[in-house]
């Protein structure tokens, strides 16, 4: 069997736990029993124990990490078990569902996830490299609007934030309800090809056997949760500033 490890429930009063140790590494196996981690609320320590004998596939929070109860923080799984349909759905229990409050690094900086907060860097021309926390790729325009075609068009890595989201939330929201899905993918785009974006149009392709009702279903509250399709329908401010380097 594979399962999801979860923040512990302290008490009704308790808002968020934080981890304090991992007591085994990313790739360890473990027996059922084992003590996995140690987390701890204002009022006590607990431990998180594996509920199955496997490894440690997937860990989502580093030490002093603190989540609410019920986010996953790791999975175990035997080796040789898929777990892509676990990592989409503890991915979306952590974008959708709560908030992870990352620790500081000894540097006094955010480790781990880019929690929302990325830099784009262009030193000449037309292409440049987004930054976000650990991870890094690159940007770039067609040779007919000066760039050098070696990366996507900041359009289109909107629209790969927008196809990703769906995904993922429609991932959760299938696991939410037992249907059994396999692969899905989604294929957004904008119109027109270049200039101002006009319109913007996306196709979830699901793999089930589920009736159509429910396919729609599941598809429509993955939009309404998908938190990127929200900002097209939010007239959200943005706050804009500079300043000298």
């Amino acid at each position: 069997m594979a399962s999801i490890v979860r923040m512990p429930t302290f008490d009704r009063e308790t808002e968020r736990g934080t981890l304090l140790e991992w007591a085994v590494d990313e790739g360890g196996s473990v027996a059922e029993g084992d003590r996995l981690a140690a987390v701890a609320s204002e009022r006590r320590v607990a431990a998180v124990e594996a509920g199955e004998d496997g490894v440690l596939r997937r860990t989502y929070l580093a030490v002093d990490d603190a989540a609410p109860p019920g986010t996953p923080i790791g999975i175990v799984a035997p080796a040789d078990c898929d777990i892509t349909a676990l990592e989409a759905e503890a991915a979306a229990d952590i974008g959708f569902e709560s908030r992870i409050e990352r620790g500081l690094t000894d540097g006094g900086e955010r480790a781990g996830m880019p929690g929302r907060a990325v830099t784009a860097v262009t030193s000449s021309g037309r292409r440049g490299r987004i930054e976000a926390g650990p991870f890094e790729w690159s940007f770039d325009e067609p040779e007919s609007n000066g760039g050098t075609e070696t990366g996507p068009t900041p359009v289109d890595v909107f629209l790969g934030g927008l196809a990703s989201c769906l995904s993922l939330s429609t991932r959760y929201q299938a696991n939410k309800r037992d249907a059994s899905v396999d692969a899905i993918r989604v294929d957004a785009n904008a119109r027109p090809e270049h200039g101002p974006v006009e319109r913007i149009a996306a196709t979830i392709r699901l793999a089930t056997d589920e009736d159509d009702e429910t396919v729609a279903r599941i598809v429509d509250l993955a939009e309404r949760g998908c938190h990127v399709s929200q900002l097209l329908r939010a007239d959200l401010p943005l706050d804009l500033s500079w300043e000298r380097r």
